[in-house]
């Protein structure tokens, strides 16, 4: 858990006059532009409706549990978005209150979510009536809120819904630090302050997730509202977010620490890993919305005029940018290379290592080129490793693979594959790496010790520079492969 920072509260500043070099992630932005391409085509097919859905679910639960204000089994979480939001659903055993109860708060959430979606769709500005009206439906089946009296007593008090704060709302904690946000008196300022460089933000055209990143932020520091203020801040993120046709910002119990981490950052003028943090969700929910292609055409095969009506309008797009997905695919080239290159000079130096043990031991590189007969090696593994971060990898539109081999006593590998993200030629290319080791049982190969390397894979699309999606490549492996080094020298 991030430790406890004490915080004096200040008013709210705007954005870095160096936001555009400080806090911009290109990588987001290109993956975002590539998404936008294929949205209309997604929106058409009832297994992108259906993932919106669970999107919508999930984020009416989550938000909820990571501010306590309810406890579900990760098991429930799963029933209720698969199945949808149902106390029936729910077992005492898989919360800490009767699973009406719950179901009620997340079922608030769940009208919140889809308010934000009207609220898109009707073009409307943001204003301080529309956020009181937030938190109104947000808090409806919270009732009550726990507080210190005057007597430094906790009490239960009636929590007041859709008004701001008329007491101070500081965070204390057991190390006797506390937490400060903006005093009662300058709530109404604050708030008239952060509307008034947010609608700034949006005429000069700031990243959707650099203004996601700080409307959140400086919200949470003001904290309007006696309680919910973190549920609402990820409500305005989230309304940044769809209004510039971006997916939800879901936040999970398993993100909270650097979710919590990155706002405590931000606390200290450092947006960046806020901005990062946001944009790495939507990456991943960009990856798992663009995977729901393939299994749309795999249902698709029975209805023969629809499958060729989507063939049709594939067909014209790789025809309008061929050029450019092409130029992709040559990048891919370059980088599954440059890896054969980067990692053979590790590999030789290990060799002379691990030969001073035994001659017979050896460290090489082995490499698939796309299109060749051994760049269709190693299928299982790589589509494991996708499935993983949950995506699809796409290796008929381009596979290709380099492995870092360490055979000692048991052969070790360090797999890196490029491939394509999703159904169709989406112009999207995948970098998964994983480490396994490799047995000789009898006449079988046995795989063992199995594990993607890396919180998330790396990833670009046609429309990026090559200079660019170089160096960031170059950073991504060199953190990998220390991973896998790290993890075959466990297994000596």
């Amino acid at each position: 858990m991030p430790d406890f920072i004490s915080l004096k509260w200040s008013p709210i500043t705007d954005l870095p006059s160096d936001w555009s070099v400080s806090l911009a992630n290109k990588q987001t932005t290109a993956l975002v532009e590539t998404w936008h391409e294929q949205q209309e085509e997604l929106r058409s097919q009832g297994s992108y409706k259906f993932f919106v859905e669970k999107l919508k679910r999930q984020w009416s639960i989550e938000t909820g549990v990571i501010e306590g204000a309810y406890v579900l089994s990760d098991g429930a979480t799963r029933t209720l978005i698969e199945k949808g939001i149902d106390a029936a659903l729910i077992t005492h055993a898989d919360t800490d209150e009767e699973p009406h109860s719950v179901v009620a708060k997340i079922l608030d959430h769940h009208s919140a979510i889809e308010g934000l979606y009207a609220f898109v769709s009707g073009n409307r500005e943001l204003t301080l009536s529309y956020i009181k009206e937030l938190h109104e439906v947000l808090m409806n089946n919270q009732r009550t809120y726990v507080a210190r009296d005057s007597l430094g007593n906790w009490v239960t008090r009636d929590l007041p819904r859709g008004t701001w704060k008329t007491l101070k709302n500081d965070v204390e904690h057991v190390d006797g630090g506390k937490f400060e946000f903006c005093p009662p008196e300058h709530v109404q300022q604050e708030m008239e302050n952060l509307l008034s460089w947010h609608h700034q933000h949006i005429q000069d055209e700031v990243p959707t997730d650099v203004q996601a990143a700080w409307l959140h932020h400086r919200f949470a520091i003001i904290h309007p509202f006696t309680d919910g203020n973190g549920r609402v801040a990820r409500c305005l993120a989230t309304l940044v977010l769809l209004k510039s046709h971006w997916l939800p910002l879901v936040v999970t119990r398993t993100d909270r620490d650097e979710y919590i981490q990155s706002l405590r950052r931000a606390d200290r003028l450092d947006l960046k890993p806020l901005v990062d943090f946001i944009g790495g969700l939507q990456r991943k929910a960009i990856r798992e919305a663009i995977s729901l292609g393939e299994q749309a055409t795999q249902e698709a095969q029975a209805f023969n005029s629809i499958l060729s009506a989507v063939k049709a309008k594939f067909s014209q797009r790789r025809v309008a940018d061929q050029a450019l997905r092409q130029q992709a695919k040559t990048i891919a080239d370059s980088l599954i290379l440059y890896t054969n290159d980067s990692n053979g000079s590790k590999a030789s130096a290990i060799d002379n290592v691990i030969k001073e043990e035994n001659l017979r031991y050896d460290a090489y590189v082995a490499y698939g080129a796309n299109g060749s007969e051994k760049g269709t090696y190693y299928y299982k593994q790589i589509v494991d490793c996708a499935r993983h971060y949950q995506y699809f990898a796409n290796l008929n539109v381009y596979h290709s693979w380099s492995s870092f081999v360490i055979a000692t006593k048991r052969r070790s590998e360090i797999l890196v594959s490029i491939h394509g993200i999703g159904g169709g030629d989406s112009g999207i290319f995948g970098c998964a790496a994983m480490f396994f080791t490799k047995d000789r049982q009898e006449d079988e190969i046995q795989i063992s010790d199995f594990q993607p390397l890396g919180d998330e894979p790396f990833e670009f699309s046609y429309t990026e520079n090559g200079t660019e999606v170089q160096k960031r490549f170059s950073r991504w492996l060199d953190n990998i492969v220390i991973l896998g080094l790290q993890k075959w020298k466990s297994t000596i």
